[in-house]
């Protein structure tokens, strides 16, 4: 697995997955998450907390890694 951060946006790639990460303008909560491209859904952190919003189309498995990732701020 691999970070890479440019600005605000993050790019973690998982397996074959490409995930990016982006802060939503006006919104420090809440951040956009697109998988391969194709917007998933949208990730709300509160201090560390971390959840989804309602209707994400992420599977738990990749939202434990890229909670663990964004907590940790690297990637093994």
């Amino acid at each position: 697995m691999n970070l890479r951060a440019a600005a605000e946006k993050i790019q973690i790639k998982i397996g074959a997955d490409h995930i990016t990460i982006e802060p939503v303008e006006g919104d420090k909560h809440l951040l956009r998450i697109c998988i391969n491209n194709g917007f998933k859904g949208y990730l709300i952190r509160r201090d560390l907390e971390y959840s989804l919003s309602e209707g994400s189309d992420i599977h738990p498995l990749i939202f434990a890694r890229i909670v663990h990732c964004l907590r940790t701020e690297r990637c093994i």
